[in-house]
Order: C-alpha cells, then sequence, then structure tokens
C-alpha cells in the first residue's frame, strides 16, 4: 500500500519532466535575454578533450539553463519567493537599503587582473601618454546600504597593489578620489552597475583639470534625464518593489560626427533605445569595436583622443571633444584585431584606458593591447 501511495507522486513527477522536455525541444533558442540584458548560451562545443576535463557538461549545463522554457517566469516567480522569505539576496544581486540594489563580488579574478596589467604595461612601454583609471563598483560608496555580512571584496585595497604594478611608463588616473567624498546615493544608478552620467561628467572634469585640458562649462552641456530606467541588476533578481531609475547624460552643444565599426550614425546616441528596456544601449549605439567620435568642421590637423574602455565611458566619450577634434573609442570585447595597427595609422595625442573593476578584473581581451 505505501508503494501504491507513491505511485502518483512519481507520475506527477515523471509528468512534469515529460512536459518541460518537450517545451524545452519546441521552444526557440534565444541569442539574448532581454529580461537579464545579457547574451544566453546557445550551444557547446564538443571535443574528447573537453568531455574527459569536464568543460563540455559545464558548457552543456550552462546552454540547458540558458534555454530552460520559460526561464523568465521562473526568474520572477524566484525572485518573488526570495522576497516573501525577506532573503537579501537574489541571482548574485544584493538587495541594499533605501532601494538599492548591488552586484555580488566576494572574490575576484586575481590572476586575470596581473595577466591585464602586464598587456597594459607592455602597451604603454610602446606609446607615450597612456593614462589609465580603475573605476570601483558602487558598493564601495554605500557599506551601509549593503546587507550585513556580505562580504564584498575591498576594492581599494586592491586598486593600492595594483598600482604597485604599474610601470612608470603608465600615468594614474585615481577615479576613486574624484568620487570619495561625494553623495554616494548619486553617484551610482540603484538598479544598475553603471554610474550615473552625472558622475561620468565629475570624472571628465577631473580628467581635464589633471591634464590641462579645456571642459565644457556648465552653460554648454543640457542636462538630459529619461525615467523608468531598469537596469542590470533589476533584471537580474526582479525585485518587485524596486523603483525605477532616471537615466542622466550631457548633450553637447553641436552635432557630433558618429562612426561604429564604419557605419555613419545619426549622433553619438540612440534615441530610440530610450524606448526599450535597455535605455543603457542607447549611449554610442552599444559597445561597438571601433566609434570615432569627431566635430562636423575640422581645420587643420585633427587633435585626437585614443579611450580604450568598457561600456562605463559611453556617456564619457563625446564629452572629450571639448578637447580634442576627433575620439576613438575602442571596446575591446568587440574589437576584432590588435591595437598596433589602429596606433600606429593615427598619431594620438592622449591615450586613456579606462575601466570598472569589476570588467578589469574578468576582461580576456587584454591581450588585444599586445599585437
Amino acid at each position: 500500500m505505501k508503494k501504491k501511495k507513491c505511485y502518483p507522486t512519481a507520475a506527477l513527477l515523471l509528468g512534469f519532466i515529460a512536459v518541460m522536455t518537450v517545451a524545452d525541444l519546441a521552444t526557440p533558442v534565444r541569442e539574448k535575454s532581454e529580461m537579464e540584458n545579457r547574451p544566453l548560451k546557445t550551444a557547446a562545443s564538443f571535443s574528447l578533450q573537453k568531455l574527459w576535463s569536464g568543460d563540455f557538461q559545464k558548457q552543456y549545463e550552462e546552454v540547458v539553463t540558458d534555454q530552460f522554457a520559460g526561464r523568465d517566469g521562473w526568474i520572477t516567480i524566484k525572485s518573488m519567493t526570495e522576497s516573501a522569505l525577506l532573503k537579501t539576496e537574489n541571482n548574485g544581486i544584493l538587495y541594499g537599503k533605501n532601494g538599492a540594489l548591488f552586484g555580488k563580488l566576494t572574490s575576484y579574478n586575481e590572476q586575470q587582473l596581473s595577466r591585464n596589467i602586464y598587456f597594459l604595461n607592455e602597451f604603454a612601454g610602446k606609446y607615450d601618454g597612456v593614462t589609465f583609471g580603475v573605476i570601483p563598483s558602487g558598493y564601495t560608496y554605500s557599506p551601509d546600504q549593503l546587507p550585513i555580512g556580505a562580504g564584498q571584496v575591498d576594492q581599494r585595497a586592491v586598486l593600492a597593489k595594483l598600482r604597485e604594478e604599474l610601470d612608470n611608463t603608465v600615468q594614474w588616473m585615481d577615479a576613486d578620489a574624484v568620487l570619495t567624498g561625494l553623495d554616494s546615493e548619486s553617484l551610482y544608478y540603484n538598479t544598475d552597475h553603471h554610474w550615473r552620467g552625472t558622475t561620468a561628467c565629475r570624472f571628465y572634469r577631473a580628467y581635464c583639470a589633471e591634464k590641462g585640458y579645456r571642459a565644457f562649462s556648465e552653460d554648454e552641456l543640457t542636462l538630459r534625464e529619461v525615467p523608468d530606467f531598469y537596469g542590470t541588476y533589476y533584471s537580474k533578481c526582479k525585485k518587485t518593489d524596486t523603483k525605477p531609475d532616471t537615466l542622466t547624460y550631457y548633450d553637447l552643444p553641436f552635432t557630433v560626427k558618429t562612426v561604429v565599426d564604419g557605419e555613419e550614425k545619426d549622433g553619438w546616441y540612440d534615441a530610440a533605445a530610450f524606448d526599450t528596456r535597455d535605455k543603457y544601449a542607447a549611449f554610442l549605439y552599444g559597445n561597438g569595436g571601433l566609434t570615432v567620435l569627431s566635430r562636423e568642421e575640422i581645420s587643420g590637423d585633427p587633435k585626437r583622443m585614443l579611450l580604450i574602455k568598457d561600456s562605463y565611458s559611453n556617456t564619457i566619450a563625446p564629452l572629450f571633444l571639448s578637447e580634442f577634434d576627433e575620439v576613438y573609442v575602442v571596446d575591446l570585447r568587440s574589437y576584432p584585431v590588435g591595437i598596433n595597427e589602429l596606433c600606429s595609422g593615427k598619431d594620438f595625442d592622449d591615450i586613456l584606458v579606462l575601466y570598472n573593476f569589476e570588467n578589469l578584473q574578468s576582461d580576456k581581451n587584454f591581450y588585444r593591447l599586445e599585437y
């Protein structure tokens, strides 16, 4: 009788597995999750070596997880359950005070970080005037908003050691010093990992002051605001009571000529993207490999800047047109070749490498600085 009582449960379980298997097979493969604002794993590459090492199994598990039928709905249900249980974390996102969300970072890739600094030093040894800046994550300035016992990486301590690894050919731009002492709640978005456009402008002004460059005055720039912005942190955790941010950026006093990977664009941002979920992708039209920003009218030999960056610089890049006629913006994640061909063909008056700490410690594309 006890065995017979187990049959209905077993039948329901097998039925659920069968239904989900059919649903998985019938669900089209998605390359990107709009909810999570990230690319999804679509396939696992097979080889005997990967099978033996376990890499294939790991990749396949990632594909199954990313392509699971009804994934977005399950994420929402999980988030609601976590909130109901008063938990302070979901899907790698920490629930902070006052509605702030933070990415969980209890460790970092020390080996990859050292490799990236090595490639940076090699790059700076070949080209003059290389400046390097690292932008700490938002929780660095809001430790009192973190959940108790969060155990986040002390990025300031890591950056202090990182500076010791830099060669004297690299000039350090201390982004942390620029942000320290400012109103912490106004520096970064609550629902996204990026700093606000107003914060980026603060760094821009500090950089120009450090270098002796001309910066746009307050009167020359126009602050723009885009409401109802839900960023990457919200997309990952789907915390139901989260309030949206207001996206901020500055418009320039003249038209910016923009060419992204060889294609000319209408201005330096895609206004249509402000009506989509991924509003931040409007800036520089996303993260193209090579974006060239310039003034419409250039007389004589142009003064050029090279900015090697992650997405944190997407609202900063156009501002440098206050000093330079052309700003070449390179995102190594999308740049298909090495950087030397670009540098040897152009005479850059300034080279700035600017990254957020979390991206710097995980980026595997710095080798492109080598060739």
